[in-house]
């Protein structure tokens, strides 16, 4: 592990690089360092590291019904939720990140994303309020009552729907702890949905289910673009 000193340097100096600009409806994650992971958390969000990721565009909104209703035109949903979130399965996310040249994010893209390089957790910081969640799937993107963002300018990512990663669900470097579900059975949601609590709000918790289902849970997603090569 690199001494804290480095890692500290490493991130003011991303942190000054000139930020690239975004494509349409995308905001820039600088490459560098960030905490990953909880030492309060659940046992998978264990142990807390500093993690790193390349510099990358990511959606500023999940992905819309209008949006994904383009890549497939037989899609279905509610008159009126254009606007909302798009609750699909693990393979309609990914089928549409290749369509439009994108992917989905890792889950150090997402963590990084929701949490900036500070540890917070939540993407608004580490105090919990209610105010900043859609907690009605009626609510269309970025309509909770706060409309918080996090630290690189993304929107909805506590609450609304769950999000989508490319990841397979597996313990974390230096994590002993059996898990029947580890392996590749399922994929990484993040973020919670509006009927969840607030411990699945918080930025370091993981979800899972497999690829070809929604499980009945409101399962959305949010694209990311390479900015330069690097670790993802």
């Amino acid at each position: 592990m690199r001494p804290l000193f480095l890692i500290l340097f490493a991130v003011v100096a991303a942190l000054a690089q000139p930020s690239p600009q975004p494509p349409a409806g995308m905001v820039y994650v600088p490459a560098g360092p960030f905490i990953m992971g909880s030492q309060v958390g659940d046992a998978d969000e264990s142990p807390q590291q500093w993690a790193e990721t390349g510099a990358f565009f990511i959606d500023a909104y999940e992905v819309s019904n209008a949006e994904f209703s383009k890549f497939d035109p037989t899609f279905i949903f509610k008159d009126g939720y254009e606007n909302h979130a798009a609750c699909v399965t693990w393979e309609q996310a990914n089928a549409y990140a290749v369509w439009c040249g994108k992917r989905l994010p890792t889950e150090k893209e997402w963590e990084k994303a929701a949490r900036g390089a500070d540890g917070r957790l939540y993407p608004w910081g580490n105090t919990y309020d209610h105010t900043f969640v859609a907690w009605d799937q009626t609510y269309a993107r970025g309509a909770a009552p706060a409309d918080p963002v996090s630290p690189y300018g993304c929107h909805d990512m506590a609450g609304g729907a769950w999000e989508w990663t490319a990841d397979w669900y597996q313990p974390y470097p230096g994590n002993s702890i059996p898990c029947e579900a580890y392996g590749e059975k399922y994929k990484v949601m993040r973020g919670g949905a509006s009927f969840n609590d607030f411990a699945h709000m918080r930025t370091t918790h993981r979800y899972y289910l497999p690829t070809n289902t929604t499980g009945n849970y409101y399962t959305g997603f949010r694209c990311v673009k390479d900015v330069e090569p690097g670790p993802r």
